[in-house]
């Protein structure tokens, strides 16, 4: 039988707590707290929001954007109590430092080095990673990262046939300069605020595009993390996922959840009404809403 996720979630302001909803409803970027630590051989750059004596969360990017991508969600989660912390991941945002180490389990070792320098492995940590922040989330238990909750926003069950469609999409390409990058990311991405153009055009400008490559056509198929949430080293850690909606571009198909729901639950899977595989940036309130239902 189809397994069915709980409810699509359709929010607005008017769903959230006032000072959430007050968060997510900024025009600028908060700049949060700026910090770069080193672990692996690899300068990661951070930014963080919220109080640092509170919970702490970890936000992890996607392919070709960096911690930016998380301008408004981050800040909004952290004003719940969080100390929210959202990472440029290698040859990415303002980490750069490309190494090569393009497989999924070799990102996760590499931000668990980073975890641990950055003293947020704690029992209290929870970790939310989006595309290919989730497939890297996912296998943080096998290096040795066990999150007290571990969400997966929209992780791409895909062929390689269709995730290598990435490599020659015009809106994951670098630019020559900010104002050309800015324009072409208006026109192709009419639903986009002008924060989020803003972010996804300075995000292509710094990125690596041989890493962005190397993540894209080295990994072949991509399974929603799935191979490494069935690994032991996982066992006993609560997963969830929040997907986009496949009607609206998710890239975690209705026919991948049944080996999900056998893992984690179907009452852990949640879709976003009429969201995109990036919901942060078009659906933010659903977003917020689905990432705190599973965050608890």
């Amino acid at each position: 039988m189809p397994v069915r996720s709980l409810a699509a979630i359709v929010a607005t302001p008017a769903d959230l707590p006032p000072t959430v909803a007050e968060r997510l409803a900024a025009t600028e970027p908060d700049p949060g707290v700026s910090a770069v630590t080193t672990a692996a051989g690899i300068p990661f750059a951070s930014t963080a929001w919220g109080d640092p004596a509170g919970r702490p969360l970890l936000l992890i990017h996607g392919v070709t954007a960096s911690s930016g991508i998380w301008w408004r969600v981050g800040p909004a989660l952290a004003a719940t109590g969080r100390w929210v912390v959202a990472v440029d991941l290698p040859g990415h945002g303002s980490t750069g430092h490309w190494t090569g180490r393009h497989r999924f389990r070799e990102t996760a070792a590499d931000v668990a080095a980073w975890i641990r320098a950055a003293e947020l492995d704690v029992p209290r940590l929870q970790v939310v990673g989006h595309s290919w922040g989730a497939m890297t989330a996912a296998a943080l238990p096998v290096a040795g990262i066990r999150p007290a909750t571990l969400v997966l926003l929209d992780p791409p069950a895909v062929s390689f046939a269709v995730i290598s469609l990435m490599a020659s999409d015009p809106s994951e390409q670098r630019y020559p300069d900010l104002a050309t990058a800015t324009d072409a990311l208006a026109a192709a991405n009419p639903a986009w605020s002008v924060g989020d153009v803003r972010i996804k055009a300075e995000a292509l400008l710094q990125l690596d595009a041989a890493a962005a490559r190397s993540v894209v056509l080295d990994n072949g198929d991509w399974d929603g993390g799935l191979a490494d949430l069935t690994d032991p080293a996982a066992e006993g850690v609560p997963i969830w996922i929040v997907r986009g909606d496949p009607a609206a571009g998710s890239l975690l198909p209705d026919t991948a959840l049944p080996a999900f729901a056998a893992r984690i639950g179907a009452n852990h899977i949640v879709t976003l009404g009429g969201a995109p595989h990036a919901p942060q940036r078009t659906h933010p309130e659903a977003t917020t809403l689905g990432l705190l239902h599973a965050l608890g």
